[in-house]
């Protein structure tokens, strides 16, 4: 897998696209690589369930997803963060993809701030990340990558 340099790392806030979906929240994200890209996917994530409010980080995960297709593995990516906003309340504050390999997987290090619902009350109440509309393709000199979140 490639490795991502430190200068590398992404964190919130990032700039991100809103796509128009009935009843549904879409983003489109662009990065020079998969592995940029996928980053600014996570971030997307986070400054959607936030409303955009940044809060100091509390902790550091590692996720990994199998093989598979690359629009597939980002949305298994972004279920499993949803998955650590429902379960543990923490929301990604910044991400390194550390590989992005449709033969050997993903492998990512992100950091986490906590959830307040105080301070986040603008922030989506997300339902699921769906495969529906999906798309992680080369596009121009980089990559474009589009996720629609059931909200």
């Amino acid at each position: 897998m490639a490795q991502l340099t430190r200068a590398e790392r992404l964190a919130r806030p990032i700039s991100f696209e809103e796509l128009d979906h009935t009843a549904d929240a879409g983003v489109r994200v662009r990065g020079a690589t998969p592995e940029a890209t996928l980053a600014r996917l996570v971030l997307a994530f986070g400054e959607l369930v936030s409303g955009g409010v940044l809060v100091p980080c509390v902790d550091e995960r590692r996720l990994t997803v199998p093989a598979g297709d690359a629009a597939a593995m980002a949305v298994d990516v972004l279920r499993e963060l949803l998955y650590w906003f429902e379960e543990g309340g923490v929301i990604p504050q910044a991400c390194d993809v550390l590989g992005f390999d449709p033969n050997s997987g993903v492998e990512l290090r992100v950091e986490l701030g906590a959830y307040d619902a105080e301070k986040h009350v603008e922030g989506l109440v997300m339902k699921a990340v769906t495969l529906h509309a999906a798309r992680f393709e080369p596009e121009d000199a980089g990559y474009v990558a589009e996720v629609v979140f059931d909200v």
